[in-house]
């Protein structure tokens, strides 16, 4: 199904994407602590950048990982199951466990970003006064990523299932 490979494209690329977050994580962490232990002079906005680049690295390299297969899974019980069980198991895990807990996660993203942006709320992790808005959307976003690899996932294993050949 090509959607399918549009989603897979969208999460390698995203994740791809999310990936290269760490030059400037690195970059900033090395700057803070430098100032820090060296100058003495912490500036009040290295902390709050660094954390979000972090968490928009860590949320929107979710989708990817799930693509490349890459969430904790229970393998001493995955592995005893025979490949028809395996997919079974997979078509329960991405419907109930991803798709769905990811859409309810995106739609309360959406409300937890459109209200920090309507109130024009600000972070409260230090003086900086950064609007929280930008951060907060990350939320829905990455979860909305998740929800459209999940679902790819999903028909994916149903479709295996389908298929003859998959032993008992």
């Amino acid at each position: 199904m090509k959607w399918i490979k549009y989603i897979d494209r969208i999460s390698e690329w995203t994740g791809i994407a999310a990936a290269w977050l760490v030059v400037p994580l690195t970059l900033l962490v090395s700057y803070e602590v430098m100032m820090r232990y060296l100058f003495n002079l912490p500036s009040n906005w290295g902390y709050d950048t660094c954390w979000m680049l972090y968490g928009a690295q860590f949320m929107i390299g979710g989708a990817y990982t799930l693509l490349h297969q890459g969430h904790v899974r229970i393998d001493i019980v995955y592995n005893v199951m025979p490949p028809r069980a395996q997919k079974i198991f997979d078509s329960v895990v991405y419907a109930v466990f991803f798709l769905f807990v990811m859409i309810v996660f995106t739609w309360a993203g959406i409300k937890f970003a459109a209200d920090a942006w309507t109130a024009g709320e600000y972070l409260s992790t230090s003086t900086w006064k950064f609007p929280s808005g930008p951060i907060k959307t990350v939320i829905p976003v990455a979860f909305f990523l998740l929800s459209l690899q999940s679902l790819a996932e999903l028909v994916r294993s149903l479709s295996s299932l389908r298929k003859r050949g998959i032993k008992e």
